[in-house]
């Protein structure tokens, strides 16, 4: 298995070697069909995929951060613990932020 693994990788490898690259991307730098290999319509269809996943890890990731949010909120209220002002490590004592106001 690893000798396959390694194969083909090495194989790879030597195929850049050659000092001429090959790269398909546009001027700008930006990949296109040809360099992924799909038909133009399977490249839109993959670039659309893409976009609708960072959506919705977008969506997902606000709603933890509201939840966590909510959360640190209901511990603040349940025990009485205020909320830390400004960047309470430059106070010389550690427990100084207990006391702000």
């Amino acid at each position: 298995m690893f000798k396959s693994m390694m194969g083909s990788s090495m194989k790879n490898l030597g195929n850049n070697l050659g000092g001429e690259s090959e790269t398909k991307e546009d001027s700008d730098g930006k990949e296109t069909a040809q360099s992924k290999g799909m038909t133009r319509e399977e490249f839109e269809e993959y670039q659309r995929q893409l976009v609708e996943e960072k959506i919705e890890r977008d969506h997902t990731f606000a709603q933890k951060k509201a939840e966590r949010a909510a959360v640190r909120m209901h511990m603040r209220d349940k025990y009485k613990i205020p909320q830390v002002r400004g960047n309470h490590f430059l106070n010389k004592n550690p427990f100084s932020y207990m006391y702000i106001r």
